[in-house]
C-alpha cells in the first residue's frame, strides 16, 4: 500500500500528503514526513496534518539544526532504517532535551527513519509515533527496511519528472527571449538558460551558485527574497530587485516560485529567477520603474504616462494632480534617471517600456 501511494505521488506531486497518511495508517503511527538529510531545510516539505504543530516548532525553534537523530544517518544508509534505540539508550532518551523539551510537549517520542536515495541526495521518510504507541519492534523494522530501495526508485521518478518540468519552464522563457535561472533548496543558482548567460556578465554575475554584484545592498535583497520563497509553501513572485550596472540601465531580477515547485519537494529546483534587461527588455509593470530608477509610486505613474509622448499638462490632468505637483515630480524623475529634458526622458522610458 505504501509503495502504491508513493508511486501515485511520484506522478502527481499533489498526492504526497495522502501518501504519508497511508504510511502513518499502515504502520499504526501518529504521523509522517519527508526530510532532506543533505541540503537546506525547506518549509514546503510534505507531512501529515497530525504533526503540523510539531513541525512548526521544529522549524521555528531551530530544532532541525539540533536534531539528534541525525547521528544515526550513517547507520540508516547501511541498514535502510533506524529508530531511536539504535542511537540512544532508554535512559538517555528520558534525559535528553530533544526528547523532553521538543517532542514530549507534542506527545511524541519514537520514530523510524527510512533511507530514500534521490539522485545525489538522501531523504529520510520519518515515521513518528507517540509516547503511548511505543517504539518499532525488530519485526516492524525488518519489514520497513524493505521499503528503502523500493521507495528510492519512486523518488527518482518524482525527481526526474520535477526536473523535466523545471527545464521546460526554463526553455519557455528562453524561447520568449527572457533570461531565467533555476535555484535549488540551498538557494544556489545551478542552471541558466542561454539568455541569462549573456546577461549575467561584468557587473552582475553568478559566482559559485550565488548572484553577486557591485551593489551589495541589491545582492543582500536578492538573497532575502530567495530565502523567503524557499520558506514559503505557496507559489509566489517577489518584487523585482534592481541591480545597477556601469554604463547600462539596471538589471531587474524577479525571484519566483511556481506551483509545480511547491508541490514537488523531491525535485532539486525549488525556485526560479527571471531577469529583465532594461536596456532592451519587454514591458514591465509600473512598479518595475520604481525599482529600476528608485522612483516613488506617484513618480513611476507619471513617468509611465510620459513615455507615451503626452504633454506634462495632459498627463497631470489625467492623473488628477496639479501642474505644480507634476513639475516637482518631473524634476525628481530627471534627477533619478539622469535626464535633463522631457524629450530625452520620453526616449529613455519608451525604450525601457517597449512591448
Amino acid at each position: 500500500m505504501i509503495e502504491e501511494a508513493f508511486a501515485e505521488a511520484a506522478i502527481d506531486p499533489s498526492q504526497w500528503v495522502r501518501a504519508l497518511d497511508v504510511v502513518a495508517s499502515v504502520t499504526e503511527s501518529y504521523g509522517a514526513l519527508l526530510l532532506p538529510v543533505d541540503g537546506g531545510l525547506i518549509s514546503a516539505l510534505p507531512f501529515t496534518e497530525q504533526i503540523t504543530r510539531s513541525f512548526e516548532t521544529y522549524t521555528k525553534d531551530s530544532w532541525f539544526s539540533r536534531d539528534e537523530r541525525f547521528r544515526g544517518i550513517k547507520l540508516m544508509k547501511q541498514r535502510g532504517i533506524i529508530d531511536d534505540l539504535d542511537i540512544f539508550t532508554p535512559d538517555q532518551i528520558q534525559r535528553h532535551p530533544y526528547y523532553q523539551e521538543f517532542l514530549a510537549p507534542h506527545g511524541l517520542r519514537w520514530f523510524g527513519g527510512i533511507a530514500i536515495s534521490c539522485g545525489a541526495h538522501l531523504w529520510c521518510l520519518s515515521i513518528q509515533r507517540s509516547i503511548a504507541q511505543g517504539p518499532f519492534s525488530e519485526e516492524e523494522k525488518s519489514q520497513l527496511s524493505y521499503l528503502s530501495k523500493r521507495l528510492s526508485g519512486t523518488a527518482a521518478i518524482a525527481s526526474t519528472i520535477g526536473e523535466a518540468t523545471a527545464l521546460g519552464a526554463l526553455n519557455a522563457f528562453e524561447v520568449s527571449g527572457q533570461g531565467a535561472a533555476l535555484i535549488n533548496r540551498d538557494g544556489r543558482i545551478f542552471r541558466l538558460n542561454s539568455v541569462a548567460e549573456q546577461i549575467l556578465k561584468h557587473d552582475v554575475k553568478v559566482v559559485k551558485g550565488r548572484l553577486v554584484a557591485k551593489d551589495a545592498t541589491a545582492t543582500a535583497s536578492f538573497e532575502q527574497a530567495v530565502n523567503k520563497l524557499l520558506n514559503s509553501d505557496k507559489a509566489a513572485m517577489q518584487p523585482p530587485i534592481s541591480f545597477a550596472r556601469s554604463g547600462q540601465r539596471p538589471l531587474l531580477a524577479y525571484p519566483v516560485k511556481l506551483s509545480s515547485q511547491v508541490r514537488n519537494a523531491l525535485v532539486d529546483c525549488q525556485a526560479m529567477v527571471i531577469f529583465i534587461d532594461t536596456e532592451n527588455g519587454p514591458q514591465p509593470p509600473t512598479f518595475a520603474l520604481q525599482s529600476a530608477f528608485r522612483l516613488t509610486a506617484s513618480e513611476a505613474r507619471l513617468a509611465a504616462e510620459l513615455a507615451g509622448g503626452e504633454a506634462l499638462d495632459q498627463v497631470a490632468k489625467k492623473l488628477g494632480i496639479s501642474k505644480e505637483t507634476s513639475r516637482t515630480q518631473l524634476k525628481s524623475i530627471f534627477a533619478k534617471t539622469g535626464c535633463h529634458r522631457q524629450a530625452e526622458l520620453v526616449a529613455v522610458l519608451s525604450t525601457f517600456l517597449k512591448g
